[in-house]
């Protein structure tokens, strides 16, 4: 009767076991991006004859805190030559030799532009203003002037947006803010994204949306750890889903 039991006990512990395996191979398949991100890319780009990309932005696209960026995944996926200007810390609106409007300026013929929006301009308190503002007035004053920019380049290149992600950056424990925090115009990140897709509708420009809680979710610590470390700037691999997002828009463009 006693050894039936250990017997038991034993088959028991195996089952477990085995259960706590498969679920750990499953697991790592889900979320095992990486993996999931060349593959699609290559399948994305595969039709693409990409000579020069063009990338303009703030920290993000630059790749702070990240050994790569997202230029690099494409760049390997494509051969194309990758020309990236952007620069941490930089404004939309043109307040110098930083600012995403004269990295626009600065950029050669390219085949495709990748134009990430920023926040910083949110942060300074830049206003939102309209279509009509010069690149010095306002946030879209130097959204659609920088598009313009872009097409005097090359008119027939594809140019593609991307939006800012969810934010919460912390300090060790300590939110600093997130993406619902009011600036002194009493505006939210939020409200300089919508501005940003409303123009993309009116340019008739793809607009990768990043700030979808299916992307990015930097309010939770494990999301944080795994792509997002300080709750702002995409790592490795937070670069390769931003990758992918491109990746599905441009499929869409060719």
């Amino acid at each position: 009767m006693l050894d039936f039991r250990l017997i038991t006990k034993k088959i028991l512990k195996q089952i477990v076991l085995r259960l706590k395996i498969l679920k750990l191979k499953n697991y790592t398949k889900s979320y095992n991006r990486p993996i999931v991100v060349d593959h699609h890319l290559k399948r994305y780009f595969k039709h693409a004859k990409l000579k020069r990309i063009g990338i303009i932005g703030d920290s993000v696209s630059f790749g702070l805190k990240s050994t790569i960026n997202y230029g690099h995944y494409i760049q390997k996926v494509t051969g194309a030559n990758v020309q990236n200007l952007a620069i941490s810390g930089a404004h939309l609106t043109d307040n110098g030799v930083k600012s995403i409007f004269q990295q626009a300026t600065r950029l050669n013929k390219c085949d495709l532009y990748i134009f990430q929006s920023t926040d910083d301009d949110w942060l300074a308190n830049i206003t939102i203003g309209n279509k009509h503002d010069t690149a010095k007035q306002s946030y879209l004053g130097a959204f659609y002037q920088t598009v313009l920019q872009l097409r005097r380049l090359n008119s027939q290149a594809k140019i593609i947006v991307l939006t800012t992600t969810y934010q919460t950056p912390v300090w060790g424990s300590v939110v600093r803010r997130t993406d619902l925090t009011h600036n002194k115009l009493g505006y939210n990140l939020h409200d300089y994204m919508a501005a940003v897709k409303k123009a993309c509708v009116d340019l008739n420009i793809p607009c990768v949306d990043l700030m979808r809680s299916s992307l990015f979710t930097p309010s939770n610590s494990v999301f944080r750890a795994k792509y997002m470390p300080d709750g702002l700037h995409p790592n490795e691999e937070g670069h390769h889903i931003i990758a992918l997002e491109i990746g599905k828009i441009y499929k869409k463009l060719i």
